[in-house]
């Protein structure tokens, strides 16, 4: 139980932060692009950053458990 809970809060936090992340990729991408080019260099590192938190976020979504396996205790009925 406990690790489900953790990497569901983990995946939680990770998706705030991705979202987030994302945000301020839109935010760059209204900039005019005089401007933006000052920041090209700034604007590829937040691109590496998304896709490298993006990617840990499914790697956590597949190997975190997502259901607890059952005890053979557990699914027998109380006498």
């Amino acid at each position: 139980m406990a690790t489900t809970l953790y990497c569901s809060n983990m995946a939680e936090e990770l998706e705030f932060w991705s979202s987030r992340l994302h945000e301020l990729s839109n935010k760059f991408e209204r900039v005019p692009s005089i401007d933006k080019y000052k920041l090209l260099p700034h604007i590829e590192e937040l691109h590496i950053l998304m896709t490298e938190m993006d990617d840990r976020l499914c790697d956590m979504m597949n190997a975190c458990p997502t259901v607890e396996t059952l005890k053979e205790e557990d699914i027998r009925p109380a006498a």
